[in-house]
């Protein structure tokens, strides 16, 4: 498979790219920052911003697929974000690309039947809005009549670490938290990375959301 990914310089996107490496799919990594896709081994690297539709469109023709790790938390534009999601679902049938991955967030999953993490008085207020940023992406695919076979994947509301592939995390459609017998939702990078590289091999949640977890 012919994989795009948008933000693999980032520590989720990087994740992503070495494990679809890994299985050996082809990947190409689009990157705004040239200087960013250097240390990248063994992808492609492409310049490509999304604000400017045309390089953007050239750097996904071809691909059988395109996943989103899309963030701009330096900067602080957390708008880019719902913006992402509005610009993939136009571009992506200008270049006949039909599907596409989301990297979403964790906290607009529900603790409790309709109450997301992110209404907490305990949500950390330096996160809320790009929290907020996601659940608009959200609202965006849900919202859309595009014919994009979408998917928005969401980590754990809070503990999404730094760590090895186990293999042995579970995937759970909708918009639940998913815990593990002591109440507990995480995960590490590589292993939500696998996950959504598993989602595009053996597609099960097309025009859903999903989260993993162990």
């Amino acid at each position: 498979m012919k994989i795009a990914i948008i933000g693999a310089s980032g520590w989720v996107g990087g994740a992503i790219a070495a494990e679809a490496l890994v299985r050996g799919h082809e990947v190409t990594a689009l990157s705004r920052d040239p200087s960013r896709l250097k240390d990248l081994q063994g992808v492609t690297g492409v310049t490509a911003d999304l604000h400017q539709t045309v390089s953007i469109k050239r750097a996904i023709a071809g691909h059988d697929a395109v996943v989103a790790a899309v963030v701009d938390r330096a900067a602080g534009n957390t708008a880019v974000i719902p913006q992402a999601a509005r610009t993939l679902l136009r571009l992506l049938p200008e270049v006949r690309v039909k599907r596409l991955v989301f990297v979403g967030g964790g906290g607009s999953l529900e603790v409790a039947p309709g109450q997301r993490f992110v209404d907490a008085p305990e949500f950390p207020a330096q996160y809320k809005s790009e929290a907020l940023a996601q659940v608009a992406a959200l609202q965006t695919f849900r919202f859309s009549s595009s014919d994009v076979a979408w998917t928005y994947v969401s980590p754990p509301p809070v503990d999404f670490f730094p760590g090895e592939k186990t293999g042995s995390y579970r995937v759970q459609g909708g918009d639940s938290v998913l815990n593990d017998e002591n109440g507990q939702s995480r995960v590490s990078v590589a292993d939500f990375a696998s996950a959504i590289i598993d989602e595009l091999e053996s597609p099960r949640f097309v025009r859903q959301r999903f989260t993993v977890a162990y």
